[in-house]
């Protein structure tokens, strides 16, 4: 509440009395005088005044008729009375007609005089205060976008603002005259939905579904809040209504769309994964049938270089036995290649705690001949385990290791460092070289099948070693990376995962 200056009229027909009125109050508050009941009237109408205070006898209007006067005219301003002890029918009439907040006898104390215009003051500016609110609340209530409406226990509308009407689409006076359960749709559910969304006095996001007069059906959620009991001990209950009529029908729209996408996707999925399937079948097929007519013919032209050195047969002839012998041969690589890249998409994996040191000397024996193993740094503690399914741990290696010798064979002082270190949960290894290195741009096409960076003449190879690396840490739910500088070297990292995470196999290949 406030603090405003306290405006007090009183009204006696004896000089003395105002005088001393006065003198006793001025300090506290603002005294105003009049020496009749007119006067009095006469000034309240231009002036605004909390407390209204009247002798009772004075002469023409006596202070009771004043004072029903001043309710009529301003019901605002608290009343009192100043008669004497005899005058019991004075105040009783002052109370009837004039609805006064007390009395005092005269002569006053100033003490209990004073501490009764306080308290009518006080209580005057409560009923304003209240009087203000509710003419906000009475304007956000009528002005509401969202339909408001009061009611009791039993459903009947008391109250209900435009927007109702406009919900409905009936005049709002017309929905004030009938219950409001007459419109809900399945008025039975609603009790037990109100329990559900109970939170104190309130019941928050109630779904609702309304039904026009005109049959429209209209899906709202209802805010409602316990207002407490209200003439003759009804319980009465503020609800709040939004349409989400449109929002449902849009939410309706897109379940139905996103079943029929998954519909289509599972089926698109199926002919996909069987699609290849049939092809993963046909390229192991074809491989292995290539492999047999691939060695026969590395063997037959082995054989013809051999006979055409001991019979001292032309160039010519030794030159294209080389040649057939060294397509075949790099034919058979791919094949051979193929087929690792293949299983490695069907092998499951048997994830258990690998000696990495173990499997990198192992790994290093296979591939890495006796004049270039000092060239190798391996930065591994002893010790040193990691979750992963050995034997495709091996074969990431060993593709690892045959790009790193390979590219660094022709370097002055070449160098391949094996290093580990855990962080985040997850095991990295990275093998660096200090080979020809490639450009950064091509980062991302260094993983991809059939993907060179380098001529063939430079160096020899199928383009699928690191795709066969790629496809492995990614069924073991890891990472892998690399770091080149051109005429610098290259680093390959492989992160993998130190639990085991559910993975789920991927059948598609990234073919640059």
């Amino acid at each position: 509440m406030n603090e405003r200056p306290m405006r007090v009229l009183f009204v006696d027909d004896e000089e003395n009395n105002l005088k001393a009125f006065k003198s006793s109050f001025r300090r506290e508050m603002e005294v105003l005088l009049a020496n009749s009941g007119e006067e009095a009237l006469r000034l309240l109408e231009t002036e605004e005044v909390h407390v209204i205070i009247s002798d009772q006898r004075m002469r023409g209007m006596t202070g009771s008729a004043f004072l029903a006067i001043a309710r009529e005219r301003h019901p605002k301003a608290m009343r009192m009375l100043l008669t004497g002890f005899a005058d019991v029918d004075a105040v009783i009439a002052a109370v009837n007609s004039g609805g006064i907040f007390a009395y005092c006898t005269k002569p006053w104390d100033e003490n209990d005089l004073k501490l009764k215009i306080r308290q009518a003051f006080e209580i005057q500016q409560l009923r304003e205060d209240k009087d203000n609110l509710l003419q906000r609340y009475q304007g956000i209530f009528d002005t509401s976008g969202d339909p408001i409406v009061i009611v009791d226990h039993a459903g009947s509308v008391l109250q209900a603002n435009a927007a109702c009407g406009k919900l409905l689409g009936i005049p709002v006076q017309e929905f004030i005259s009938q219950r409001f359960t007459d419109h809900i749709e399945n008025p039975g559910s609603l009790v037990r939905s109100l329990r559900a969304h109970r939170i104190g006095t309130d019941f928050v996001n109630v779904d609702l579904t309304l039904r026009t007069p005109a049959g429209a059906v209209i899906d709202c959620l209802m805010t409602a809040t316990y207002l407490g009991k209200q003439g003759h001990g009804r319980e009465v209950f503020q609800a709040v209504i939004k349409n989400i009529t449109d929002r449902r029908q849009e939410e309706k729209r897109l379940v139905k769309l996103n079943a029929d996408l998954d519909r289509r996707v599972a089926v698109r999925t199926g002919q996909l994964l069987e699609a290849l399937e049939d092809l993963g079948s046909f390229s192991y097929t074809v491989a292995h049938d290539l492999r047999s007519p691939l060695k026969n013919m590395v063997v037959m032209s082995d054989h013809m270089q051999l006979l055409a050195g001991a019979q001292q047969v032309g160039m010519e002839f030794n030159e294209l036995a080389g040649r057939i012998n060294k397509g075949a041969v790099h034919m058979l690589d791919l094949v051979n290649d193929l087929l690792r890249f293949s299983q490695t998409n069907t092998r499951e994996l048997e994830r258990n705690s690998v000696d990495l040191i173990s499997l990198l000397e192992q790994a290093i024996e296979d591939q890495v001949a006796d004049q270039r193993k000092a060239q190798l740094h391996i930065l591994v503690a002893p010790g040193t385990q990691v979750l992963a399914d050995a034997p495709m741990l091996k074969v990431l290696m060993h593709n690892l290791l045959s790009n790193a010798l390979k590219f660094t064979r022709h370097r002055e002082d070449p160098s391949i460092t094996i290093a580990h270190h855990h962080a985040k949960g997850r095991d990295v290894i990275s093998v660096s070289d200090n080979g020809v290195g490639f450009e950064a741009a091509d980062q991302e096409q260094v993983f991809g099948v059939f993907k060179r960076l380098h001529k063939g003449d430079q160096f020899e190879g199928t383009g699928v070693g690191l795709a066969i690396v790629q496809r492995i840490v990614t069924k073991h739910g890891g990472e892998v990376w690399a770091e080149s500088v051109p005429n610098k070297g290259t680093t390959i990292h492989v992160a993998l995962p130190d639990q085991n995470e559910a993975t789920q196999p991927i059948p598609f290949i990234k073919v640059a």
